[in-house]
């Protein structure tokens, strides 16, 4: 992998933490009674269970490296890093109570998906490229689509941000004041600030 390419994935690392910290902290200013408060504007929904299901995609992307990150090549060859991983389907959730229960239980479980971005970014180049998605397609069939692992972290953080909204409508729906910028996209963000400065 070439080290612009290396750039670019820990550019990727680092704007995954970004956002999981700022989703920390966004929580981190509501009791239990807010962050299980069902929506009577999304029946069912609640901002812990946005947080659950936002982590849900990030956990189930890192269970298929997590037997290759920790076991480093200290040769400096890429052996079998071109073999795909996985396949990785983000429908079979093994959905955890305790993310969605407390703000505490929130916080833990996204500090627990930073420390695994972290690690990962420390290893960077031992990551392989390609992993496989498996995905339901309309109809009820299954498909198998060659990604690469980088277009999947960026994927998950792309979800986090849409459920990011749906967490700002939920708390504007409680009465609270989430921060502008939480729920809008990095292509957003940037043409925003363009607009501003012309």
């Amino acid at each position: 992998m070439s080290t612009a390419d290396l750039d670019a994935r820990d550019q990727l690392f680092d704007h995954a933490t970004g956002y999981l910290k700022h989703l920390r902290a966004i929580i981190g200013k509501l009791n239990d009674n807010l962050y299980i408060q069902e929506s009577k504007a999304l029946p069912g929904s609640t901002i812990g269970k946005q947080v659950r299901h936002v982590l849900d995609h990030f956990s189930l992307l890192f269970a298929a490296l997590d037997n290759i990150v920790p076991d480093i090549d200290t040769s400096g060859s890429e052996g079998n890093l071109q073999q795909p991983l996985g396949p990785v389907n983000y429908a079979h959730r093994e959905r955890n109570p305790a993310t969605e229960s407390t703000v505490v239980g929130g916080q833990a479980s996204i500090d627990r998906i930073v420390s695994t971005i972290e690690h990962m970014k420390r290893h960077s180049s031992t990551i392989p490229r390609f992993i496989r998605i498996a995905d339901t397609l309309p109809g009820g069939s299954e498909g198998n689509f060659l990604s690469t692992v980088d277009r999947e972290l960026w994927f998950c953080i792309h979800h986090m941000v849409h459920h990011n909204a749906v967490i700002a409508t939920l708390m504007y729906e409680l009465g609270l004041d989430p921060p502008t910028e939480f729920a809008y996209a990095p292509s957003t963000i940037k043409l925003a600030h363009m607009d501003n400065n012309s």
